[in-house]
């Protein structure tokens, strides 16, 4: 029963980040989910106890005046997408917080490897048994899916293209979840967090050149401070971990 809170947040979190991500640009989403280590240190100071530098959570403050620098100029902006894109923040975080204090979720193997691996197959197993009646009652959920995929074909695409897709992008999204654990299994928490934001830098400016995305000067600088405040808050919470 402990793990059903976890599963659920999980996966609310997710379908917020594909709700965002249908309403906005790619790249906007991606800037809005950088500000997920400030709930992230505010919800551990509330729920956890676990209370930082004063310095630690003022290196939070270009992450915010980026976001927002990004967002008022961003021209793909909507409140739908944006809002999404936050609650996805409150989601993921909830799911850590409440992972760390019910103890490690599927932490069972021989190496922290193994251990990581089985973590997410059992989180996203309980994730989908919780999001399972959802889907079945919402409206537009699994009972619109023979509509949904007539309408699809009536645009001329093979079915084949479109079993495709659906198999490739479910199989690539859960190797991008899984392959994040395991480079959390090998590496630092701190290694983890700057690949992170490197990882949210390549995928905002792939996604820009991928889809030809206009990005305003504005919501470009708004961005790279955005990025730039989450590696200072990273590099700030090891350096001020250290002196404990």
């Amino acid at each position: 029963l402990k793990l059903a809170p976890v599963g659920a947040a999980f996966a609310a979190g997710q379908v917020a980040t594909v709700a965002s991500l249908g309403a906005v640009a790619v790249s906007f989403t991606h800037v809005v989910k950088a500000l997920e280590p400030a709930v992230n240190a505010i919800a551990s100071a509330l729920v956890l106890g676990q209370v930082f530098h004063p310095m630690v959570y003022a290196s939070l403050l270009p992450v915010f005046a980026g976001v927002a620098l990004a967002s008022s100029k961003e021209l793909s902006f909507t409140m739908f997408g944006f809002l999404t894109a936050v609650a996805s923040n409150f989601f993921f975080v909830t799911r850590n917080v409440l992972a760390t204090k019910f103890g490690d979720v599927g932490d069972m193997g021989e190496d922290k490897t193994q251990r990581k691996t089985n973590q997410l197959a059992v989180l996203t197993g309980v994730a989908t048994l919780v999001l399972l009646p959802v889907v079945v009652l919402l409206p537009g959920g699994l009972t619109s899916v023979p509509a949904a995929w007539k309408a699809a074909l009536a645009t001329g695409t093979a079915p084949s293209k479109l079993w495709y897709r659906l198999v490739a992008s479910g199989f690539y999204f859960f190797m991008y979840q899984l392959s994040s654990f395991w480079v959390l299994s090998c590496v630092p928490p701190i290694t983890h967090s700057v690949l992170n934001t490197l990882k949210r830098v390549v995928i905002i400016v792939v996604s820009i050149i991928v889809f030809r995305t206009p990005v305003t000067p504005q919501s470009a600088a708004g961005t790279a401070i955005a990025i730039g405040g989450v590696l200072l808050y990273s590099l700030t919470k090891a350096h001020y971990a250290k002196k404990k």
